[in-house]
């Protein structure tokens, strides 16, 4: 007997399976078998409804997952942004006076926990404003509607 894939299965069974109310033990394979269980598992209605606020808290998780992801995007672009800067404000150092690049170097490396801390403090602050200040301000302008 020939190996049935997926679609073979499933057009067998809505065809013998479930029409003619045959018994698992009938069936062609295990695959089958599970078709089997699968269909009769959605055949049956379910205990209780869902919520009726179901497809607004779908909406708000899909939104808030969407908003996450450009966030973290945002700060990627911010970080890139930062570093591009600095790279081209020593690259025109250097091209004003060549000869002392190694010691704009130095003192890139001596104020490098500075640059750090500006930078981590610039995105600290605009991930609070999105949380703390923008939060706020979405959520009273969802009430007011």
């Amino acid at each position: 007997m020939k190996k049935m894939d997926d679609e073979e299965i499933q057009k067998w069974l809505e065809e013998n399976g479930l029409s003619s109310g045959k018994t698992n033990k009938e069936l062609i394979s295990d695959d089958a078998r599970a078709y089997q269980f699968l269909f009769d598992v959605l055949d049956e209605e379910p205990a209780q409804g869902l919520p009726y606020d179901f497809a607004a808290k779908v909406t708000r998780k899909v939104q808030a997952e969407a908003k996450r992801t450009s966030e973290l995007r945002y700060y990627f672009i911010a970080i890139a942004v930062v570093a591009l800067a600095l790279v081209a404000i020593y690259g025109l150092l250097l091209m004003v006076k060549p000869a002392a690049g190694p010691s704009y170097g130095s003192l890139l490396f001596q104020y490098k926990w500075i640059l750090i801390s500006v930078v981590f403090s610039f995105l600290t602050i605009q991930y609070l404003d999105q949380i703390l200040v923008k939060g706020k301000i979405f959520k009273s302008a969802a009430k007011i509607k």
